[in-house]
């Protein structure tokens, strides 16, 4: 059973301030990881100097498992989030796999 409706996308900023179409952006993109792995329950992303040259970092919180983290510094927001999609989608990917073949063995 899917609960992609019940997942939060928290958008916030250490330095600065995150408008709307960023947060719009960042949401937009990242709810593409879903897809990837339904254990999801919640994304945070959290901008360092939202301006010039940010540094993003996403965290996934995936039920029963620890925490998938990306970490990206481009020059605009909007790279930084592709980016990070990108390498967050193939991290969730991997673990899901792990954690399939890891219930597949016998001891």
């Amino acid at each position: 059973m899917s609960h992609h409706e019940d997942v939060k996308i928290e958008v916030v900023s250490r330095h600065g301030h995150v408008s709307g179409r960023m947060q719009e952006y960042a949401s937009t993109k990242l709810a593409k990881l879903l897809r990837k792995n339904d254990q999801i329950s919640r994304i945070e992303v959290v901008v360092d100097g939202p301006h010039e040259n940010p540094e993003v970092e996403v965290l996934v919180h995936v039920d029963n498992r620890e925490v998938v983290v990306g970490r990206e510094r481009s020059e605009h927001f909007n790279a930084a989030i592709d980016l990070l999609v990108e390498k967050l989608e193939k991290q969730l990917v991997k673990a899901k796999e792990k954690l399939k073949n890891h219930k597949g063995e016998r001891g």
